[in-house]
């Protein structure tokens, strides 16, 4: 027993991260293929989000690596080891999208529940348990309620505490904003980045684009059950075409900001005044790069245009996916 727990020590230590090679996963005897050669990577310490339409095969994708689905072949490995061995659930955390809990306990007892499930320390239970809840900011007044009278936002703060009362390594989140209200999303994207900050390793699954780029070092992306696009969240793109939103004040002493002066401008430095509006008091500007982009924006504050805000009218996560989608002619 001991030198199988030491081989298991050593396997952690050479092959640390998630592996999901060639992963195919059907239904009806092999007519639906609802994962098609899946492969990815997840490095130690890293945050991947998982991006696609419905029916992609995310969740699918999710219930192989958490060891609830068999799948046809491939291979899964987390820290060397397969989803279902007892040491990979003992360091994996999981929030589904679809929760089903004990409806007759309190949040403090399921939360108690599964602490003892963890093999966690009796004596640390009461003080880990109300620091998970806090810290998902369920309110104190709810934790003594039955389970039954959770709204679906509260439901969702409780998983998320459930997911991370094993002290995780690896942290599986399956649309962890779901059912939210706006507070509750601000809740999450928190979390998510605290637990980047503790260095936990975790999926991401959502359909919410500004929370994954917030998020997660790299992006895949998943289509018909393949992965056709992987995206560096954190490499910079200094020569991709982007059109910019800007705006300004409405009202300005040194000059008169017209379409002839803000296309003008955009002309001279390469870019493409595509939108213009004197009542809202901003345009659409295509630029070539980001140095372009700066040289522009410097260019317009120069010229005595005010400017007060330029944003991307489409974020680098929003404009790949809808790319992809283009070219898989998902609707």
């Amino acid at each position: 027993m001991v030198e199988a727990e030491q081989s298991r020590e050593l396997v952690d230590v050479a092959a640390g991260g998630i592996s999901v090679v060639n992963l195919v996963k059907s239904y009806k005897g092999g007519k639906v293929k609802a994962l098609d050669g899946v492969s990815l990577s997840i490095k130690p310490g890293e945050a991947l989000g998982l991006v696609g339409p419905n029916g992609a095969g995310k969740t699918t994708l999710i219930g192989c690596m958490m060891g609830f689905l068999r799948y046809q072949s491939g291979e899964i490995a987390i820290d060397g080891l397969a989803p279902d061995d007892l040491v990979t659930r003992a360091m994996v955390g999981y929030l589904p999208e679809r929760l089903t809990f004990d409806r007759w306990m309190t949040g403090r007892d399921f939360l108690h529940f599964h602490h003892e499930l963890c093999g966690r320390p009796e004596k640390l239970r009461v003080h880990e348990c109300e620091e998970l809840l806090r810290r998902v900011e369920l309110d104190p007044s709810a934790w003594s309620m039955a389970v039954k009278k959770y709204s679906r936002g509260m439901l969702q703060r409780l998983g998320f505490a459930q997911a991370l009362v094993n002290k995780p390594r690896y942290l599986l989140l399956d649309e962890p904003a779901s059912g939210m209200d706006p507070h509750g999303v601000l809740v999450v994207q928190s979390l998510l980045r605290s637990l980047r900050q503790d260095g936990l390793t975790f999926l991401l699954n959502s359909h919410q684009l500004d929370q994954i780029e917030r998020s997660c070092d790299r992006v895949i992306f998943i289509q018909k059950g393949k992965v056709v696009r992987e995206e560096n969240l954190r490499a910079r793109e200094e020569s991709v075409p982007r059109t910019m939103c800007i705006s300004w004040l409405s009202y300005s002493d040194e000059v008169m900001v017209d379409s002839a002066l803000v296309g003008r401008i955009a002309t001279e430095l390469g870019a493409t005044l595509d939108q213009f509006s004197q009542v809202e008091a901003n345009a659409s500007i295509t630029v070539g790069s980001e140095a372009e982009c700066a040289r522009l924006i410097k260019a317009m504050v120069e010229a005595g245009i005010p400017v007060t805000r330029v944003v991307p009218e489409l974020s680098r996560l929003q404009k790949a996916f809808v790319d992809e989608m283009s070219k898989g002619g998902a609707k």
